[in-house]
């Protein structure tokens, strides 16, 4: 074994095999190492510092040798940079899985794992697990202390000898115990089935998905399943929100189940300290957002992810993995259960248990009013009854259901901008009004305000449109500010609130039991009791973003909207503003019907759109982009779109490529997309680059 000079080997296993973080693509494999004797107590897993490239890099050992596999001479071990195994060989094999899965590095992976290291926090949270050493240890003395003492202890054995008993006298009947209350996840049979194999050593790996009816709080199934789970088998919960965590750890706490909130919206020393909490085990239930996909909970027997379709679940860091993506890549190499929660049905969800990936757990049958509020269309009845103001935008109908609701608590509109008017048209021809300096939408900021611009912060005080040369402007979409303006005329005895946008957010406890809550969607609060009625405003407009997914997002998002109403059998109602033979809105109103989601599979699949193809997305610059398309070699049959040039905002000198190719052969493409990305980074081409696998905004 050759080495460099200037150090002595360790006794034992002096090779160690290092997976580097943060190099470059074409350098993504393991390196060996000379094992010190300063650094001898490297084991798998540890954190290591080592010279590579002339620089301090830092490493994660993946494991010792006796000797080497290569003859050239064995740099040493910088340093060790703690002991703490923070990268398991199991979640090692997860992050390689995740790096396949989507045409990226290991190292890249692991640095969306790996929390940084904060010294101080170490320090502290040795400290405190030795306290708790200490006091297990001393409550287990005393324990001992007072069995020992009890078992010397003189038993008192005088009985009463009196014979004469009262033989008419009998035992008062125990009381018959409170009935135990249904929560709402026993209305799932199959969750309980899952519950039970959990964590199993044999037999299959349980994975369902389940869409809950509007009465079933995901945060109620999720604390009954965590409860029902065996206290010696971990759990982790990822949702795609912070608030959503927060209000499942209320939940939690007020049910007296111990558990940890992994978010990356906490400092660095305090998630590094709840890191290493969990890493030695001192809690088996985890909570968190997109960042605590990786946490290395001990013994894990089940995972759960509440909403999979929230876009704030897909990584914007290179390998840019869905949180969909790790999970089931934890539960492949660590055999958990896994279980998706959502309130409305899934495309990706559903082509999983199309392929038999996934088991669908259905409820048991219950009266339509005691599982969803009353829902409502402004069908052709309604608006013909109404007159002139049904086909406005706030109908009559829209109105009767807020000022009802009010009497039984508060009411909840959805709209789907914030802002005031952001989205204006010409009144004449409908072209979209666009600044003329940077091409971003024109918005209008306030009621008799001028036309501005978001993005470079002109003021367009003569627009002319483009096409026909008119100056007259009409709002294509309203936003929530302008909408709580109307709300307010209309019941000035109640108190306007606004949630999402420039107003922030809006806290569950900060809710007016008698007022109304404008809010966009993602950003509605959830106020104890839920709302008495709800408004969604403006379907059409979301039916009419630009994407290929427009009509299952706005279907999510309103069943979202949907779940935070009461049901029928408390009062609970929803209206829906809308064209309502359009099938995302007929999907409202019908109850547990697949015939959407059904046709917009078989839509796809005539298409060949994803599920029913595996999309990659190359974007870079222009020469960059055309070059590595020349290079990489992509398998048979994968068919290529582009590239094409990009004009938008801040795009000038970039082009954009699609391939696509049948699911079955997706590994072949990552394949193949990894060793392009390689060998363009040992080339040392110019220009970025960017790839993306399946990305949310494709098309």
């Amino acid at each position: 074994m050759r080495t460099t000079a200037g150090f002595a080997l360790a006794p034992e296993r002096p090779v160690a095999s290092v997976r580097l973080i943060g190099v470059l693509p074409h350098l993504d494999r393991p390196f060996e190492y000379a094992v010190t004797a300063e650094t001898s107590a490297a084991e798998a897993g540890m954190r290591v510092r080592v010279r590579f490239s002339g620089k301090d890099t830092e490493g994660i050992v993946l494991e010792r040798r006796d000797a080497p596999t290569t003859d050239r001479a064995l740099a040493p071990l910088v340093r060790l940079v703690s002991e703490d195994v923070v990268v398991p060989s199991a979640l090692m094999r997860v992050c390689e899985d995740v790096a396949d899965r989507c045409a990226g590095t290991v190292g890249d992976v692991l640095r969306l794992a790996l929390p940084p290291r904060h010294a101080r926090a170490e320090k502290r949270d040795r400290e405190m697990a030795a306290a708790e050493r200490d006091a297990a240890a001393a409550r287990a003395s005393a324990a001992e202390a007072e069995a020992a003492a009890s078992a010397d202890a003189e038993i008192d054995t005088d009985t009463d000898t009196d014979t004469d008993t009262d033989t008419d006298t009998e035992d008062a009947p125990a009381a018959d115990a409170a009935p135990t209350p249904p929560r709402p996840g026993d209305r799932y049979p199959g969750l309980a089935a899952l519950l039970t194999r959990a964590g199993g050593a044999e037999g299959p790996v349980p994975r369902a998905s389940l869409t809950l009816d509007a009465g079933d709080p995901w945060t109620a199934v999720t604390a009954g399943a965590l409860e029902d789970l065996g206290p010696d088998r971990g759990a982790l919960v990822i949702a795609p929100d912070q608030r959503d965590v927060a209000r499942l750890s209320r939940v939690l706490t007020e049910r007296g189940v111990d558990h940890e909130v992994l978010a990356g919206t906490e400092g660095p020393e305090k998630r590094y300290r709840t890191f290493r909490r969990v890493l030695r085990g001192a809690t088996r239930v985890v909570l968190g957002n997109r960042s605590a996909a990786f946490a290395p909970v001990r013994d894990l027997a089940l995972v759960i992810c509440y909403d999979a379709s929230d876009d704030l679940l897909t990584e914007p860091r290179a390998p840019y993995p869905h949180v969909r993506t790790v999970l089931q890549a934890r539960s492949t190499e660590e055999r958990c259960a896994l279980l998706f929660l959502a309130s409305s049905e899934s495309v990706p969800l559903r082509a999983l248990e199309t392929a038999g990936y996934l088991r669908r757990l259905e409820p048991l049958p219950a009266p339509v009013t005691a599982v969803r509020p009353r829902i409502t269309a402004m069908d052709q009845y309604l608006r013909d009854r109404e007159g002139a103001s049904g086909r406005s935008r706030m109908p009559r109908e829209a109105l009767r259901v807020i000022r009802e609701g009010l009497t039984r608590g508060p009411v909840l509109v959805q709209v789907p901008r914030s802002g005031y008017v952001p989205a204006i048209a010409c009144t004449f021809c409908g072209t979209r009004c666009h600044c003329p300096e940077c091409s971003a939408p024109l918005s209008l900021t306030g009621r008799s305000g001028p036309l501005h611009c978001r993005v470079c912060g002109r003021r367009e005080d003569g627009y002319r449109c483009p096409e026909c040369h008119r100056t007259e402007v009409r709002a294509m979409v309203v936003g929530s500010t302008r909408t709580a303006e109307e709300l307010s005329r209309a019941f000035p005895s109640a108190r306007l609130q606004v949630a999402g946008g420039a107003h922030g957010p809006l806290e569950d406890a900060d809710v007016d039991p008698a007022g109304i809550v404008v809010a966009t969607p993602g950003a509605e609060p959830a106020p104890v009791g839920g709302f008495a009625a709800g408004l969604l405003l403006d379907a059409d407009a979301m039916l009419a973003r630009a994407a290929y997914d427009a009509d299952v997002e706005a279907v999510r998002r309103w069943r979202n909207a949907i779940a935070l109403v009461r049901t029928a059998e408390h009062g609970g109602e929803v209206l829906v503003v809308g064209t309502s033979t359009l099938p995302a809105i007929r999907d409202l109103v019908a109850h547990r019907s697949s015939v959407f989601l059904d046709r917009v599979l078989a839509d796809r699949a005539e298409l060949d759109l994803p599920p029913a193809s595996r999309l990659a997305e190359i974007v870079g610059d222009r020469d960059a982009c055309r070059r590595f398309l020349e290079n990489v070699e992509l398998p048979d049959g994968t068919d290529r779109f582009g590239p094409v040039d990009l004009d938008g905002p801040g795009q000038a000198g970039t082009a954009r490529a699609v391939v696509r190719i049948t699911p079955s052969r997706s590994r072949e493409l990552t394949t193949a997309l990894r060793s392009g990305v390689a060998g363009r980074s040992a080339r040392k081409e110019r220009g970025s680059l960017r790839v993306r696998l399946d990305p949310p905004d494709v098309f």
